[in-house]
């Protein structure tokens, strides 16, 4: 009788043994999978399950603007319109901003007054983006300043290398000239245009600085009285800045 109940007894820590086995495995097969096999790679495509956005297809593993379709088949892999083949910036929707980080009136605007409210007029292909700041900001005459004034980014055809980028400055509402290339005293003596490339990559940038003083429209009139400064002087100003592509769905 004993003999039997022992036998029961070692049936039933036997089932509970098996019943342990099936409930622990699952859970000892995930943990030995990560520890032994972090970097699962279940299409065998080079790329970790975890870093995979297409785990089970060996010729995708990653979807750039998150419509489900595979960067290598896809074709506009920023989904912005533009196909990769002509798009100069692929994985992104490129974008233009305009900084200017200082300038320096160098010449007087009034007989008066020896100060002027500026702001400068930023145009992208022809069209005025922005006007900074937003309210003229008062500054000193042949004083340098450093600012923080930039554009919004401004989105732009990214299957077009070269934008044109046009900076107007003006103080106490005059065109000031910050053109220093061009001698000539019209409009587009003064102003400033840049033929930006926006490059292959969001993050490409290029600085510009330019004096309208190196024209030397003014040479030999700083002895003139201040009177005669403000009537015949050209009015001059350098400044400096910089542009940069960026993510125009930012």
């Amino acid at each position: 009788m004993l003999g039997r109940e022992r036998n029961l007894i070692l049936i039933f820590i036997a089932i509970i043994i098996v019943l342990i086995i099936i409930i622990v495995t699952p859970f000892v097969y995930k943990n030995y999978q990560s520890v032994f096999n972090p970097n699962k790679d279940s299409d065998g495509d080079g790329i970790p399950d975890k870093e995979d956005a297409f785990p089970h297809n060996p010729h995708e593993w990653k979807d750039n603007d998150g419509d489900g379709i595979g960067d290598n088949e896809d074709p506009d892999d920023d989904n912005d319109g533009i196909p990769d083949t002509q798009d100069l910036v692929p994985y992104s929707d490129a974008g233009i901003k305009v900084y200017i980080y200082g300038f320096r009136i160098k010449t007087p605007l009034s007989i008066r007054n020896s100060t002027a409210k500026v702001y400068a007029k930023i145009y992208i292909d022809e069209n005025l983006v922005a006007t900074l700041p937003n309210t003229p900001y008062n500054a000193e005459i042949d004083k340098d300043y450093s600012v923080n004034w930039s554009t919004p980014i401004i989105n732009v055809d990214d299957s077009i290398g070269e934008h044109r980028i046009r900076i107007e400055f003006y103080g106490n509402k005059k065109l000031l000239d910050i053109n220093g290339e061009n001698a000539t005293k019209k409009e587009m003596g003064k102003i400033l245009v840049i033929n930006y490339y926006i490059g292959n990559e969001i993050g490409h940038k290029e600085s510009f600085s330019d004096d309208g003083s190196n024209d030397d429209n003014n040479k030999n009139m700083w002895l003139l009285p201040r009177a005669l400064k403000v009537l015949f002087m050209e009015k001059d100003a350098s400044i400096y800045g910089e542009i940069l592509t960026a993510n125009a769905r930012v």
